[in-house]
């Protein structure tokens, strides 16, 4: 049996929902996006996919050795960004950055250890971010890129890191719901 399944960093609900707070104005704008679920948020290292249950104890032994390699760490979330970029926004996100580049450490030793278990490489290079929305068209884009645009330099808080989630996504017509599998210690 599969599942899908990715591993994050589950970000405190004092930002969540300053996130929310900020994001009140964009959405009441009428653009064609497909928000994050106040709920969902969470910071992204390593986009599983469809895996089969039987490598969980071998993803788990991975996951677990890149956690216990680092000291626990802080990150900022703050700016509002959007790929390929706020002019030709497809994605909406906020920064997530770390000082001692632990982010970076992390996701590499993530997709090295998990490339053993058959799961691909990534091909781009990893960039700290929380997804807040996937724009669907261009409706409305100039007006939801100056309501963005607000959020350029705003700083949303500091998120303690000392633990990393495995976690299961399950798709759903009302979107998707996460479960977290398992917690791993940093350090």
């Amino acid at each position: 049996m599969t599942i899908r399944a990715f591993v994050a960093i589950e970000i405190n609900e004092e930002i969540k929902n300053k996130l929310s707070e900020f994001l009140t104005q964009p959405k009441k704008i009428d653009a064609d996006v497909k928000w994050v679920a106040c709920e969902n948020i969470h910071l992204t290292l390593k986009f599983l996919g469809h895996i089969e249950e039987n490598i969980l104890p071998a993803l788990n032994r991975i996951i677990n050795d890149a956690a216990s390699c680092l000291r626990p760490f802080d990150i900022n979330i703050e700016n509002i960004g959007a790929f390929p970029s706020l002019k030709r926004p497809r994605v909406i996100f906020v920064c997530a950055q770390d000082k001692g580049s632990n982010l970076l450490k992390i996701f590499e030793m993530l997709d090295k250890g998990i490339e053993e278990l058959g799961i691909m490489r990534e091909s781009k290079k990893y960039v700290g971010h929380i997804t807040l929305g996937r724009i669907k068209s261009r409706k409305n884009i100039p007006r939801l890129i100056n309501a963005l645009n607000s959020g350029a330099g705003y700083f949303f808080g500091q998120e303690k890191v000392n633990h990393i989630s495995l976690m299961q996504s399950k798709l759903t017509p009302k979107g998707p719901i996460y479960t977290r599998l398992k917690n791993f210690t940093i350090g």
